[in-house]
């Protein structure tokens, strides 16, 4: 499973400055499993900015879509006629960095940002306990250890 981590909320408010209508996407596999950005962590992030925007006099629209996956392209086709009819001036991922380039892959006329910073490839021993197990290094060598 891939393991991510929300940015922290100042440098994601800073990311967003100057944009007045943004959808948050979440995505409901792995960033949703430990707890980084499926739907649940899509709608808090989206009231919190929503509240800050409020308090700084620089309200943002802001909704927010949680798909099965980011990366595959069959589930992101799902946001095609929401973003045509919403006419949204940024996106922001809530996925991995796969996730976040396929996002901004299929719509490169919007700006992509990324709410999330993946920290790894891990096991889910516990709820909020993940245990790496590969570093996605290229070179297995767990034949030999």
């Amino acid at each position: 499973m891939i393991v991510a981590k929300r940015k922290p909320f100042e440098e994601i408010k800073e990311m967003l400055k100057g944009y007045k209508k943004v959808l948050n996407v979440g995505c409901g596999t792995c960033v949703s499993v430990c707890l980084a950005g499926g739907e649940k962590e899509v709608a808090i992030l989206n009231a919190e900015l929503d509240m800050a925007r409020k308090l700084e006099d620089d309200p943002i629209e802001i909704q927010g879509q949680t798909i099965e996956r980011q990366c595959d392209r069959e589930y992101l086709a799902e946001l095609d006629d929401l973003i045509k009819k919403e006419n949204f001036d940024a996106l922001m991922s809530m996925a991995c960095g796969v996730g976040i380039q396929f996002l901004a892959e299929r719509f490169p006329n919007i700006p992509t940002f990324p709410a999330v910073d993946t920290t790894g490839l891990a096991v889910n021993q516990a709820v909020g306990w993940y245990e790496e197990r590969c570093r996605s290094c290229s070179q297995c060598v767990l034949g030999i250890t």
